[in-house]
């Protein structure tokens, strides 16, 4: 397939619904559920600890501001990867984030499975819940809205993020209601007879978990053919997301640590975190009705189908990239003649988490939340690899495409550039271990598929060259479109 075969996608989403497809994103059902859990175990420290994630952040940001500022392209990690690094670092970068999202897919639907009981509990009705089934229809919707258009995505993830936003807002002021700053004391709560040192493992495992989600931020550089004016549009939405997920982020944890004490988090029957999230620490105020605990329970569920519907949008797009290069079957990177999507990309993106969901039951000894927390592992482990390679990319950009990089609309100094590249790379690498080590096979796994797909890599290779076709000089070059890139200044170094 040449450059002139494939079909582009006409559609584009203007800067206030890409917004919202990132903070849907960044925030998602994590902040419904981690802060509580990480109350549990790290008490008070975690409102430092949130303040303290916010720089990592930071650190990402400013990577995805200015790769996807200087070279606005669909999939741009897989793109970072193999133009920035070289062909097989591009294929890790199709690769590692892709499996993590099906990960990501799939724990966002049985995350929605397993908190859905707690909402309908709080209800004056009697029905049972069936996980398959459940993570069947959260999974099988938004692929159908995901396949008639982005435009139709946004309308929905608008409306989601409405709703998201409004049971945060509900249950910070719940908490101000009720502030205490003795909540706060001691900000480092040792268990009985624990050292002080090891009291403070929590507190740096919260550290990791709340930075987490906001990797989400990412998504924006994987649609940034369909986004308006990216040159400009991608540093701008990047600053207002990063803004906006910070304070409400920091606000949810001070409320929840002022408003019902971090005691509010533990269940006192099993010593772990209570169940409900946010929705079971508001009760703890006594300042909320139960109409508003509802709705909070309600905005829980909501904010994990705001992560699927992103997800599916986003990442279909680093498959439809790669496919247009003819790593994949370039069958995946067809775009429907009526919905303007890479409709075939998405159902990619979908079918492998709803077909694994009636196997989640095999991983004997695991609970429901065991699995769910070896789930995170597994994508954290891939999204921190990916990071890493597009931290190696941002260091190379000003040498491979100087030119793009001087015309950048928003420039990094080249030492702050070094800088942030440099420190995406180690703080990735830290973050990764310090997860991986609550769930060593989970790392193990992706390293397993990571080794058996190189090999499948390389095979491509062979055959494409066996053909005549150097699969591996088209991995290196943009395409025409590309070059352009939305700036009629910013040139190229190939």
């Amino acid at each position: 397939m040449t450059e002139d075969e494939f079909k582009l996608i006409t559609e584009a989403v203007g800067p206030l619904g890409a917004i919202v497809l990132l903070v849907g994103t960044a925030l998602g059902m994590s902040i419904f559920l981690v802060p509580t859990q990480m109350a549990a175990e790290a008490g008070p420290s975690i409102t430092i600890a949130i303040l303290i994630s916010i720089v990592p952040m930071v650190f990402g940001v400013l990577q995805l501001l200015q790769l996807g500022g200087a070279i606005p392209v669909a999939g741009g990690a897989y793109v970072y990867g193999s133009r920035l690094v070289g062909p097989f670092w591009g294929f890790l970068n199709v690769l590692l984030p892709v499996v993590a999202v099906w990960a990501y897919l799939l724990f966002a639907a049985l995350g929605f499975a397993q908190y859905l009981p707690v909402f309908i509990e709080v209800l004056p009705i009697d029905v049972g819940v069936n996980t398959v089934l459940t993570v069947w229809a959260v999974l099988g919707a938004f692929l159908v809205i995901n396949y008639v258009g982005i435009r139709i995505t946004t309308k929905v993830q608008i409306a989601l993020v409405g709703v998201l936003i409004a049971g945060m807002v509900t249950f910070i002021l719940g908490g101000a209601a009720s502030f205490d700053a003795g909540n706060f004391d001691p900000l480092f709560p040792a268990g009985e007879g624990e050292p002080f040192e090891e009291g403070l493992t929590p507190f740096f495992l919260a550290i990791v978990l709340l930075y987490i989600p906001f990797q989400g931020f990412a998504m924006i550089i994987e649609i940034g053919e369909e986004l308006e004016n990216p040159v400009k549009n991608i540093p701008r939405v990047l600053a207002v997301g990063m803004a906006f997920v910070s304070v409400m982020s920091v606000a949810i944890v001070v409320a929840l640590v002022g408003g019902a004490s971090w005691r509010g988090a533990v269940d006192p029957e099993t010593g772990g975190p209570v169940e409900g999230g946010l929705a079971a620490v508001g009760a703890e105020f006594g300042t909320l009705p139960d109409l508003a605990l509802v709705f909070i329970a309600l905005a829980a569920l909501v904010a994990a189908v705001t992560t699927v519907n992103t997800l599916y949008t986003s990442y279909s797009r680093t498959i439809m990239r790669a496919s247009r290069d003819e790593l994949l079957p370039g069958y995946f990177a067809a775009i429907h003649d009526r919905f303007g999507t890479p409709h075939r990309s998405v159902i990619l993106m979908g079918i492998p988490p709803i077909v694994a969901a009636p196997f989640v039951g095999i991983f004997d000894g695991l609970t429901a939340v065991e699995f769910l927390d070896w789930l995170v592992v597994l994508i954290v482990t891939g999204i921190f690899l990916s990071f890493m390679i597009s931290g190696v990319a941002l260091w190379n950009l000003p040498r491979v495409f100087p030119q793009r990089y001087e015309h950048s609309f928003y420039r990094l100094p080249l030492p702050v550039l070094k800088f942030v590249a440099v420190g995406n790379v180690v703080i990735s690498f830290v973050f990764m271990v310090l997860v991986a080590a609550s769930a060593p096979s989970a790392l193990v796994v992706m390293l397993s598929i990571v080794l058996v797909a190189s090999l499948g890599y390389a095979y491509r290779v062979r055959v494409a060259d066996r053909n005549g076709f150097d699969l591996e000089e088209k991995m290196s070059l943009l395409h025409k479109h590309e070059k352009v890139g939305g700036s009629d200044t910013a040139g190229d170094g190939d």
